[in-house]
């Protein structure tokens, strides 16, 4: 008897967890990485405008993004020609007027008296984040000042909308991780990727995402419910005569 009376207290303290469940959801994360090539990457196309695109179709339970996190592995290349940007479909607006899009590199190291940018060739698994103080544009005054070396670490995105034939450090960075605040992760994010000068061929060999967000409606109350559902079953079972 007492068994029974403990199983349908636990069921019905699950099944009232799922109704005050939307009401107290907390950020949950979701990762996705993604390999190109099979593990050896794909080419960027060296000095072509056409760059390298590629699309992932998401499906996540978040339903309202409040932060990103974007890793990229790139081989070889001259870093100082790449312009890189993330771009992600909201779903719930076909218009595309309220899409997330963030500028991760243009040009690193431009400025008006260098034109070129940085020399470096690669970057190691860097991550940006909305949250890091450091901007990749300008990373060699803040690591590997005399240049040659792999780019790790965590960065702040470039952000500079700017025409990367005309970008310098001065222009504003106004294309943010925080656009993607707000919206339904679910849907196609799209790395794309241009070198924009000849001489240095780099390898896309993989990126990720890191997304955190509030579940979408009812998703958590669904996954308390269904355990709920199941001790129900089980304590009806066990006092069922045999």
């Amino acid at each position: 008897m007492k068994l029974a009376s403990s199983r349908s207290l636990l069921c019905l303290l699950l099944a009232a967890s799922a109704l005050l469940a939307p009401a107290a959801r907390a950020d949950i994360t979701e990762n996705f990485s993604f390999t190109l090539g099979g593990g050896s990457g794909t080419i960027i196309p060296d000095n072509d405008p056409t760059g390298l695109s590629d699309t992932r179709t998401l499906s996540s339970f978040i339903g309202s993004i409040t932060s990103v996190k974007v890793t990229l592995t790139i081989a070889g290349g001259f870093n100082g020609d790449l312009y890189a940007f993330l771009l992600h479909t909201n779903v719930n607006d076909p218009s595309g007027l309220t899409d997330g899009f963030a500028v991760l590199l243009n040009r690193v190291g431009r400025t008006g008296s260098t034109p070129d940018g940085y020399a470096d060739s690669g970057f190691t698994t860097v991550t940006f984040d909305g949250s890091a103080l450091n901007d990749i544009h300008t990373y060699q005054t803040v690591t590997n000042p005399g240049g040659g070396a792999l780019i790790g670490g965590v960065w702040a995105v470039d952000g500079r909308e700017t025409d990367p034939a005309l970008v310098t450090t001065s222009d504003p960075r106004t294309a943010l991780l925080s656009s993607f605040n707000g919206l339904d992760a679910s849907g196609d994010w799209t790395l794309f990727i241009v070198d924009n000068a000849q001489f240095g061929q780099g390898t896309l060999v993989s990126w990720s995402l890191q997304i955190t967000g509030i579940p979408e409606p009812g998703t958590l109350a669904a996954g308390v419910g269904l355990l709920g559902t199941l001790a129900c079953t089980v304590a009806r079972r066990r006092r069922a005569p045999r």
